[in-house]
């Protein structure tokens, strides 16, 4: 690796992706070309990965260092790894110190989704007026939301219509990173589509020239703002630092899920931009999306301030029982909040976990068997239809079932529910089965299991299961998050297209290519990544058609189904089968590595609007 015949310093408080936007523009060359050059990707191609933003991989340090000419100590303080310490966050996602697998965390921002216009306009240096101020790298963190020495709300959106992702996460670390020539304080979010422009490019607005937030951040919220960015800043590995944080996740979750509830603990002038958060969770479901920080900012700001003060309270115990009688009055599930609950208990606080771990084993999962021994797996942990292995070693010497997907099934719900707590209905919701396939009793399981004995056995297997998943809980996936990654995802036709290009063109007959196919392609993969039942899978294509056509589909599902799953397929489906389990590996990978679909972005966007 060769010096680049150019190099930059970096600006305080500088972020991996600001100094990347800075120096590839002024080299002329794109973001991505640049990471190539200095070895952060790889010379085959690629893009800039998201997880850049926290550290370095491997050995590419060394290559960054000679390339820029920066020390060590320089390269890292461009990335979260320096705040490891202090945001469990950080620390989660980073590859592993005590051999705990690392875990993607929705509390750190990808993409540039917020920034300061006036701290990106820089000062009157020359180098700051020719290629702007610093993105920030605590910018990247869902704790932050106003710049105390601009006394401003951080901005999020593009005053010109770039519209950047809401909730999943930007799946690379510079968004259109091979654009050349865009000013570093440009906006990199695609433009909306239009009739006349379906290709979207970059908006190109000047965020360094945006107005800020009309809504002022008050006195109180910019004291809050300082006092997070010092706790963050403090140099000692503080585990007080480290619990603060976690009991404000948790009880800014807890805010969200009850509101409107708990409108009276925040400021009123700030409680509109919550409603607007809240809704648009709501749209997109499920409970885990409370475990985020919020999209805009000024409402960030606000619960925050909610949350800070309510941590403040002698009598914690009894604030967090208000909430839950608030909260889990309505068809919100108590059992979401004991998810989040449960990841952020071992660096929560002592006194927030002795304040919630009573009001969360009052909550009984019934009906359903009492779990064995203590759980050491998550919930997310646990794919709707078992893991075929799993499947194999614990249940398939069973002789009783009739049905090996309804016991697969039951198995899967039954795991959540040792778990999490939650109900039957709550536990299958959860997974993505429908409610009304999951209604079983320990009474009518005698319906797919011969006798009380067989019964019996399925228990002994199940709690087998249970404790292999306990023996190695912090190498378990998060199935959760693939499910999540996956919501309303199908192959887009550019892709299918590639993908079917690779298939040997047979002699005579030639096979349909076409959009059902493209469908029941989509199903394979999502069984493949999320090891769910294909007969809960998403299908936005079908969706997308004529009446008829989704009937037409509707009945020959089982067939193309039954080809690409067959043991001995025909040529063309055995390739195809090939192609599409090489796919989804790929994608599974990507998901894991913090990168998301296109096609989900859209489906979250479409969403908010």
């Amino acid at each position: 690796m060769h010096p680049l015949p150019r190099s930059l310093d970096p600006l305080p408080d500088e972020s991996l992706p600001g100094y990347l936007l800075r120096l590839s523009f002024r080299l002329d060359l794109t973001p991505g070309e640049l990471g190539r050059t200095i070895g952060l990707v790889s010379a085959s191609g690629g893009y800039l990965p998201r997880r850049l933003v926290l550290d370095f991989p491997g050995l590419s340090i060394n290559e960054f260092t000679r390339a820029t000419r920066l020390s060590r100590d320089e390269a890292r303080l461009l990335t979260l790894s320096t705040w490891r310490g202090n945001y469990p966050p950080i620390q989660r996602w980073l590859p592993p110190l005590h051999g705990h697998a690392p875990q993607i965390d929705k509390w750190i921002l990808g993409g540039l989704d917020r920034y300061c216009p006036q701290c990106l306009a820089g000062d009157d240096s020359p180098i700051q007026r020719e290629y702007g101020g610093p993105w920030k790298k605590e910018w990247h963190l869902g704790i932050v939301f106003a710049c105390p020495q601009h006394e401003c709300f951080l901005g999020h959106d593009c005053p010109q219509g770039g519209q950047p992702p809401d909730y999943d996460r930007a799946p690379r670390l510079i968004p259109f990173d091979g654009f050349r020539g865009l000013h570093p304080t440009a906006c990199r979010y695609p433009l909306p589509a239009t009739a006349r422009r379906l290709r979207r490019p970059p908006c190109r607005a000047r965020l360094d020239q945006a107005p800020t937030a009309a809504v002022r951040p008050t006195h109180r919220l910019l004291a809050l703002q300082q006092h997070l960015l010092s706790l963050l800043k403090t140099q000692d590995d503080n585990h007080e630092v480290r619990e603060y944080f976690s009991d404000l996740h948790l009880l800014a979750a807890l805010i969200t899920i009850s509101w409107p509830n708990s409108r009276r603990r925040v400021d009123s002038v700030f409680a509109p931009a919550i409603d607007v958060e809240v809704n648009a969770r709501k749209l997109l479901g499920g409970t885990r999306v409370h475990d985020t920080p919020p999209v805009d900012p000024i409402a960030c700001g606000a619960i925050f301030d909610a949350a800070h003060s309510l941590l403040q309270i002698d009598s914690l115990d009894d604030v967090l029982a208000e909430f839950f009688d608030s909260a889990f009055t309505g068809t919100l599930s108590r059992a979401g909040w004991v998810q989040i609950f449960t990841k952020h208990e071992k660096s929560c606080s002592e006194r927030l976990r002795t304040a919630a771990v009573p009001l969360i084993h009052t909550y009984s999962p019934s009906p359903g068997w009492a779990a064995p021994r203590p759980t050491g797996y998550r919930a997310e942990n646990i794919p709707a239809h078992l893991e075929p292995s799993w499947y194999a070693r614990h249940f398939q010497k069973l002789d009783g079932p009739t049905d090996h997907k309804i016991l697969r099934r039951i198995a899967a719900i039954q795991l959540v529910q040792w778990v999490s707590q939650a109900s039957i209905p709550e536990a299958a919701r959860y997974l993505g089965v429908e409610a009304e396939k999951a209604l079983y009793t320990e009474d009518n399981m005698h319906i797919w299991l011969k006798s009380t004995r067989e019964v019996q056995d399925f228990r002994t297997a199940l709690s087998d299961l249970a404790a292999e998943l306990s023996s190695r809980a912090d190498g378990l996936i998060d199935y959760q998050n693939r499910r999540e990654a996956l919501r309303n995802w199908s192959l887009d036709s550019s892709t299918w297209q590639e993908l079917t290009s690779r298939l040997e063109s047979p002699q005579g007959k030639q096979p349909v290519i076409d959009d059902r196919k493209r469908q029941d392609a989509s199903v394979f993969i999502w069984v493949h990544v999320t090891r769910g039942e294909h007969l809960f899978a998403p299908r936005p294509i079908e969706a997308e058609q004529p009446v008829d056509i989704q009937q037409d589909w509707a009945r020959r599902r089982n067939t193309t189904w039954f080809q690409l799953t067959r043991p001995d397929p025909m040529r063309h489906y055995a390739d195809l089968r090939d192609i599409l389990s090489e796919y989804a590996c790929q994608l599974a990978a990507d998901i894991e590595g913090g990168t998301i679909p296109t096609r989900v972005q859209e489906a979250a966007r479409f969403a908010g609007d």
